[in-house]
C-alpha cells in the first residue's frame, strides 16, 4: 500500500468514515462535525494521521465526484510525509463501472503537468448508491505544488474537472498541515 506506515486497517476506517460522509447532504464540506481536515495521533502505533474529509470536485444527474487524501507522519512533531494518498469517488445511483478500466490520475496545475499513473480501484454499493474509489500515491512534492497553483486541472480516466479557488484553498489548507 504506502510506505509511510498507514495501515489497512487504518485506511478501511477511512472508508467506512466515507460512507457516513456520503449519506449527509451533499455540500463542499461533507463532514458530519463540520471538520474539513481531521488529525489523529494513535499512541499505541506512535503516528500521526491527516485526513481530508472528501470534498465535492463535481455534481453531475448522473455522478458526483469527489477527492479526499491521507497521509501522516511517525510521532506527533509535524514532518513532512514523501507521500500522500489521494483518493477520488465517484457517488452514482446507477451500477456502472465508470472508473474500472480507464482511471490514470493526472494534474495539471498552472501549466505544469503531473502524471500519477493508474489508479487502484475498488466498487462498492450501500442502500442504491455506487461507489467507485480510486486510489493513488502521489509525491507530497507534487501535492504541494498543485496546492500552491492558482489553476488547476484534475482528470481521472477521461473525466477532467477544473478546481475553483476555495476548492483549491481546501487543497492548500490540507498541504499545511504538512509544512508547519
Amino acid at each position: 500500500m504506502s510506505k509511510f506506515l498507514i495501515s489497512k486497517y487504518t485506511l478501511g476506517c477511512f472508508v467506512l468514515s466515507l460512507f457516513a460522509v456520503v449519506s449527509v447532504a451533499q455540500s463542499s464540506v461533507p463532514s458530519q462535525t463540520g471538520q474539513l481536515v481531521k488529525v489523529e495521533y494513535d499512541a499505541n502505533k506512535n503516528f500521526t494521521q491527516i485526513s481530508l474529509n472528501p470534498i465535492v470536485l463535481a455534481s453531475r444527474k448522473l455522478e458526483e465526484l469527489r477527492l479526499g487524501a491521507l497521509s501522516g507522519y511517525p510521532g506527533k512533531t509535524p514532518s513532512k510525509p514523501k507521500e500522500i494518498i489521494l483518493i477520488v469517488l465517484s457517488l452514482s445511483h446507477t451500477d456502472e463501472n465508470r472508473y474500472e478500466v480507464t482511471r490514470k490520475l493526472t494534474a495539471v496545475a498552472d501549466g505544469q503537468r503531473f502524471d500519477w499513473g493508474e489508479t487502484r480501484h475498488t466498487k462498492q454499493a450501500e442502500n442504491g448508491l455506487f461507489i467507485e474509489m480510486m486510489m493513488a500515491n502521489v509525491p507530497m512534492d507534487d501535492f504541494l505544488a498543485v496546492s500552491k497553483a492558482k489553476a488547476v486541472r484534475i482528470k481521472i480516466g477521461l473525466t477532467e474537472v477544473e478546481l475553483s479557488s476555495p476548492q483549491i484553498n481546501i487543497l492548500r489548507l490540507t498541504a499545511s498541515y504538512f509544512t508547519e
